[in-house]
């Protein structure tokens, strides 16, 4: 990596924000910024933000093509692999419990 700082677990989990945002990156691998936006719900300069974040440990990387900004994941590079296979896994865990617990309440409910 190019960068000197070195990513922690805890700076990586520090903020809903960027796990909102790494969730449509490592579903999507690479996307414009002004998708990611959308996709997210949040603003451009909250995203860029996070995103300047995330270059500087060296999870993604940016692209220009014309005006348009490219971000990419560098799954590449073994750790960030690791790392995306971590969180789809907690993703799916996750809304796999969101499912159960809306049939239970759903079930309650009759």
């Amino acid at each position: 990596m190019s960068s000197n700082k070195k990513l922690t677990l805890e700076d990586l989990l520090a903020s809903k924000t960027r796990l909102r945002i790494l969730r449509v990156l490592f579903e999507h691998c690479e996307i414009n910024i002004t998708k990611l936006t959308k996709m997210t719900e949040l603003n451009h300069k909250v995203v860029q933000y996070h995103l300047d974040v995330l270059k500087e440990y060296g999870i993604i990387e940016e692209k220009h093509i014309g005006r348009i900004k490219i971000v990419k994941i560098r799954d590449k590079d073994p750790r960030v692999a690791k790392l995306r296979e971590l969180f789809l896994q907690l993703f799916e865990m996750y809304e796999s419990d969101s499912e159960d617990a809306r049939r239970v309440v759903s079930s309650a409910e009759d």
